[in-house]
């Protein structure tokens, strides 16, 4: 199979509208012909997920239902820790002849030094880095060790335009600015939490952060 396929890998504990619209956004932008969503099993940098593989999952489906989104279970499958560079070369060998693109949320990718075998993701993939608005580039002089190496990183395999993807199948970097992805899973943990205490506010605020399909879903399942 030829084509263009997007991997964003995550949680997903819950996903929100961030994920998707981000996700929309850069298959919009590249002319993706899908993107696959691929929740983790065990991460190996963070604490587990609070929801169970099985919910997370199907909130996933629900979430992507009638989007070029597609749900792909291959990390809930396989055993053991879940590391993206498995994921990728597993797609890279499952579509040889696509042009495939990593998305990541910018500050997981300010954190791709700390990630098992990372640099191996640049072997499968080119990767979309998809920032917030206000978001800074990371620098040589940083204090961050890992934004320091990013900077270089960036410095070697940045292109300034989607069209300069298609020159290579993998290696390359897209930066795409201005998508609101303003919302983490974490605090939307919070935000349901407190609803679940009865808090009005903070259920209002967990409601815009989500799609309606997956709220209701939290809420029959009575979910964080």
């Amino acid at each position: 199979m030829t084509g263009r396929i997007g991997i964003m890998g995550g949680m997903f504990d819950p996903v929100h509208l961030g994920h998707v619209r981000a996700a929309i956004a850069v298959t919009d932008t590249l002319a993706l012909d899908r993107v696959l969503m691929v929740p983790c099993s065990r991460p190996n940098h963070r604490e587990g997920a609070s929801a169970s593989a099985r919910d997370r999952q199907t909130m996933l489906e629900l979430a992507c239902a009638g989007t070029p989104l597609q749900v792909d279970d291959r990390e809930l499958r396989r055993p053991g820790v879940s590391y993206m560079a498995d994921t990728l070369r597993d797609i890279a060998g499952q579509f040889p002849e696509a042009l495939r693109v990593f998305i990541q949320g910018w500050d997981s990718f300010l954190t791709l030094p700390e990630w098992e075998r990372w640099e191996e993701l640049f072997r499968f993939s080119h990767l979309c880095a998809v920032s917030r608005p206000g978001s800074h580039l990371p620098t040589a002089d940083s204090e961050d060790r890992s934004e320091r190496i990013m900077a270089g990183v960036l410095s070697e395999r940045q292109v300034s335009s989607p069209g300069a993807l298609a020159a290579r199948q993998a290696g390359r970097i897209l930066v795409l600015d201005g998508v609101n992805f303003d919302v983490s899973s974490t605090r939307l943990r919070s935000l349901l939490y407190r609803a679940r205490q009865g808090d009005s506010d903070a259920e209002q605020a967990a409601a815009a952060y989500l799609p309606a399909p997956v709220a209701a879903y939290i809420n029959a399942h009575q979910l964080y």
